[in-house]
């Protein structure tokens, strides 16, 4: 059997405790509402970049092939590096670039020497031989 007494006890701590409760809890706003599930949006259009091999080989002004020279491929209207590569000991090279109207074509031997030459992107394409003129 239960005794009254303790029940009233329990029941009366029970409505204490619930009054004190809400009292903490006026103060404080209540939570925030779940984040919505990401919807589904709209994919735009990709834009695609054709991109275009240039190679060919580098020589010095004696026709002798230059080896480990640094080369970049700039975007002229830009200033872009569009790539950049290094020659190999045969003085070849290689490199993937987007195409473009015109080019910067700078090459660096040992950090010292440079050139820098302009190009329609289209003769670069067709050139295999560049001479290196500083």
């Amino acid at each position: 059997m239960r005794n009254p007494f303790w029940v009233g006890l329990l029941v009366g701590f029970s409505f204490l405790w619930a009054q004190e409760e809400s009292r903490h809890r006026e103060g404080i706003a209540p939570p925030p509402p779940p984040p919505k599930p990401a919807q589904n949006r709209p994919t735009l259009p990709r834009e695609e970049i054709m991109m275009e091999m240039i190679s060919g080989t580098l020589l010095d002004k004696n026709e002798q092939a230059i080896a480990n020279a640094r080369i970049w491929i700039v975007h002229k209207s830009t200033g872009k590096v569009l790539g950049e590569t290094r020659s190999d000991a045969s003085g070849s090279y290689a490199i993937a670039v987007p195409r473009v109207d015109t080019v910067i074509l700078r090459v660096s031997v040992d950090g010292k020497a440079f050139m820098e030459k302009e190009y329609p992107f289209d003769s670069l394409l067709s050139s295999t031989e560049i001479t290196f003129e500083p």
